[in-house]
């Protein structure tokens, strides 16, 4: 599949928003479906709010691939900081459901890790993964983004409509 990478603007906003909530909460997903969080959450993922300020920040892109059906997938990048050293952030990571298994994570991962290396010049990436998730957490390994061996609380403030509260966050990082 050709797939044609941008970064978004605060129009993309609420096609942004319905990506990220199909792909990690709509009910029904596919077994494929290794990002569902439909077991863990009820309520949105994020909010249109949140997206725009992501969107609006001058160390954050939200990369956006484009196929011939429009949007299908979308990944937050951030600049190195304070507390990742020379990696730039990963995060956010989507793709509808119905691009899922057909190799475009793989691309849009790679397309992002590019992106951080041309405009930060990251010297890798880092992510946090639900500790639950270890397909996820397999998919990242066979690309090369290994655990740290740091592991971070949930935030449940932040999220409280989760269902189950016996997980932690999963640091990752990647070096290029």
């Amino acid at each position: 599949m050709l797939l044609k990478y941008r970064f978004a603007t605060s129009h993309d906003g609420d096609a942004l928003i319905e990506l990220i909530e199909r792909a990690y909460r709509a009910p029904g997903l596919p077994k494929r479906s290794i990002p569902s969080e439909a077991d863990l959450f009820d309520g949105p993922r994020t909010s249109l709010g949140e997206v725009l300020d992501l969107i609006a920040e001058d160390e954050s892109r939200f990369l956006v691939a484009e196929g011939t059906s429009g949007l299908i997938a979308c990944a937050l990048i951030r600049a190195p900081g304070a507390s990742r050293g020379d990696a730039a952030y990963f995060g956010m990571f989507a793709i509808a459901p119905e691009h899922q298994a057909a190799g475009v994570g793989g691309a849009v991962l790679a397309e992002a890790e590019r992106q951080a290396r041309k405009i930060w010049g990251a010297a890798g990436m880092v992510m946090t993964v639900i500790s639950l998730r270890t397909e996820l957490i397999g998919w990242y390994a066979r690309r090369g983004y290994l655990p740290t061996g740091r592991r971070l609380p949930f935030p449940f403030d932040e999220h409280t409509n989760a269902r189950r509260t016996d997980f932690d966050l999963v640091e990752l990082a990647k070096v290029f």
